[in-house]
């Protein structure tokens, strides 16, 4: 107990619980919009793009959380324009640009001879690396979350149900699309730092796949999603920092742990509510 009370007298380990805790919170809204977007396959995009951007920030020798969120930021752009020209789909898009996003990776690496071990930064990620500015920056795109799903509420639950209704009342479609798309790049960008390119899911979709096995509306996963990715954010931290282990690999683990767990019990309730209507 002494060992941890001193551990959060460092600044390093400090800076980690904040962005952690408010990431966790979040983040999980950008989940949100991934899943009923059906934008699975752009997270792949981006998350290779998170490995682009890193590797050119270390190349170059440029703020990393930077470069990312200005890689991704293009990927988007690039994705939404082919996109918009209905030359192909956007999952069509997204697979393209995912494997040229990599491959240039890999020949920016070569070419400039970027170190093995500097990579593995941006590959797991830590958050005992997050420094004051990186902190703002999640501290902005998370309030930008949170006003933004709280304030436009009932424009997402119609863009959610079907984008041609949405359309059809008038409202701005494409605008509120590109919006939350934009927020989930940066959200993955910006998560690279904390828990790296490969465990990205863990803060933003891990929770929301938990909370939406009991969450009745749209609503109500918002806020499940936020509550579950901050409790798992802070108590993963804790046990990786009683234990000397990574931070993003214990909370994965507890992420992929509780998923199960969540999914066998309402398996459970399924069977308990069938025997009981039976026997009614």
């Amino acid at each position: 107990m002494g060992n941890l009370i001193f551990l959060f007298s460092l600044k390093p380990i400090v800076l980690g619980l904040i962005g952690m805790a408010v990431s966790g919170f979040s983040f999980p809204i950008a989940g949100v919009i991934i899943l009923n977007n059906g934008l699975i396959p752009m997270r792949y995009m981006l998350m290779h793009g998170v490995i682009l951007g890193g590797t050119l920030a270390i190349a170059w020798n440029l703020p990393m959380v930077l470069m990312v969120m200005l890689t991704n930021i293009l990927l988007v752009l690039l994705m939404m324009a082919v996109n918009r020209s209905r030359s192909m789909t956007l999952a069509n898009a997204s697979t393209a640009m995912m494997v040229s996003t990599m491959g240039l990776a890999s020949l920016i690496s070569h070419v400039l001879d970027v170190p093995s071990k500097d990579t593995l930064e941006v590959l797991w990620g830590s958050p005992f690396a997050l420094t004051t500015g990186d902190i703002v920056v999640i501290g902005l795109l998370s309030v930008a979350l949170v006003v933004y799903c709280s304030v436009c509420f009932d424009i997402i639950c119609v863009v959610f149900f079907d984008k041609d209704i949405a359309g059809a009342m008038g409202l701005n479609v494409r605008r509120h699309y590109t919006v939350m798309v934009m927020m989930t790049a940066l959200a993955v960008a910006v998560s690279m730092k904390a828990m790296g390119a490969l465990l990205v899911d863990a803060l933003l979709v891990l929770p929301v796949l938990i909370a939406a096995r009991g969450a009745q509306g749209l609503k109500q996963l918002f806020v499940r999603s936020s509550l579950i990715g901050l409790a798992l954010s802070i108590s993963g931290y804790i046990v990786a920092l009683v234990w000397n282990l990574p931070v993003s690999g214990v909370l994965a683990l507890m992420s992929a742990v509780l998923y199960g767990v969540s999914s066998i019990w309402n398996v459970h309730l399924k069977r308990r509510n069938i025997i009981c209507s039976r026997r009614k």
